[in-house]
């Protein structure tokens, strides 16, 4: 009897530490990012239209960035971080993103970091190190979006590419990005947009994960017998305890807790009518907290779909619209 009470003790005592140490865990990186946790990159051109960006302190950290830009024209630049899809081919929108600018896309370094950390081949204490690993590959995107945004900004008098002017714009899970960036140092950026961005990851997240649990298990929404109920119900509780762990971790790339910093710098928000994955509790916080001048606007649909060519084209037609509206938007042919 007097072990069995020492093993329920033991087993309390286990329990009341785990919960202690994720529940420290998860304070110490949910914290936001400072100006001072942005690491050093650099840039390379490989191409006029393709370049590298590397980690200084970490070369086994890099990415892509694509360009097209005008033939002898110095233009304002538009740089771009995607969200879950991006890549080359996303640029050019099959042939529906026109523009007469500089437009760049960054590539986020997570990608280069999936390839080469396969999740299959992780142990324990890979899995326990999550939170820290997301952080990481979050301070890094930072890092070279911030050698980018100085890589444009600080040309050099020679490079008749740029103008002056830059605006930078994130889409969906890429949103958070430029808005942290920028308000580390509002005056460089001219302009910011966020496109179809959300907060409230917790709220986001959980619908995510039940719709996955319940396509998993071959189960609807709308059970009759009891069994599948119970099933139900079990999916729901597991994905609320764990949106609730993510949407704590990730607490640090909520957008309000930035954007009452960027004064001064234009803001503007795009979203969808319909968008299944943006309720108006995770967006609202964004406009409430933004400083003035902000703007918004609605477009008819759901969430944006990179691989659709329309709304490509939709989207950077209110993006470019915007920028001219600003004044941020100038080219000159260059005499050579």
């Amino acid at each position: 009897m007097k072990y069995g009470r020492f093993l329920l003790l033991l087993l309390v005592a286990f329990i009341i530490l785990l919960i202690s140490g994720i529940t420290l865990k998860i304070f110490l990186v949910q914290q936001p990012f400072l100006a001072e946790d942005v690491p050093e990159w650099k840039v390379q051109e490989l191409t006029p239209y393709k370049w590298e960006l590397r980690s200084v302190d970490d070369p086994e950290r890099s990415t892509t960035a694509w360009i097209t830009r005008p033939e002898k024209m110095q233009c304002d630049t538009l740089i771009i971080v995607g969200g879950v899809e991006e890549g080359e081919k996303l640029l050019s929108g099959g042939g529906k993103w026109k523009y007469t600018g500089n437009t760049i896309l960054m590539k986020q370094p997570v990608h280069s970091f999936l390839l080469r950390h396969y999740w299959k081949n992780w142990d324990l204490l890979d899995w326990w190190q999550i939170p820290e690993k997301i952080r990481e590959e979050t301070r890094h995107t930072l890092g070279a979006l911030d050698a980018l945004l100085n890589y444009v900004k600080g040309a050099k008098p020679e490079d008749t590419r740029f103008t002056d002017k830059v605006v930078m714009a994130g889409g969906s899970v890429g949103a958070p990005f430029p808005v942290i960036l920028g308000s580390f140092a509002p005056e460089k950026v001219d302009g910011l947009m966020v496109i179809y961005g959300f907060t409230n990851f917790q709220r986001v997240i959980q619908p995510l994960l039940f719709n996955q649990g319940l396509i998993h298990y071959k189960l609807t929404d709308n059970p009759t017998d009891f069994s599948t109920k119970v099933k139900i119900t079990g999916i729901r509780m597991l994905t609320d305890f764990f949106s609730f762990l993510l949407g704590n971790m990730l607490k640090y790339g909520e957008m309000e807790i930035y954007l009452p910093n960027i004064s001064g710098t234009p803001i503007h928000f795009i979203n969808g009518t319909k968008d299944p994955l943006v309720p108006p509790e995770a967006y609202l916080p964004l406009w409430d907290n933004s400083p003035d001048p902000k703007s918004e606007t609605w477009v008819e649909g759901g969430h944006f779909n990179p691989g659709n060519p329309e709304d490509m084209l939709r989207t950077g037609k209110l993006m470019y619209a915007w920028a001219d509206a600003q004044e941020l938007r100038s080219c000159k042919t260059v005499v050579q």
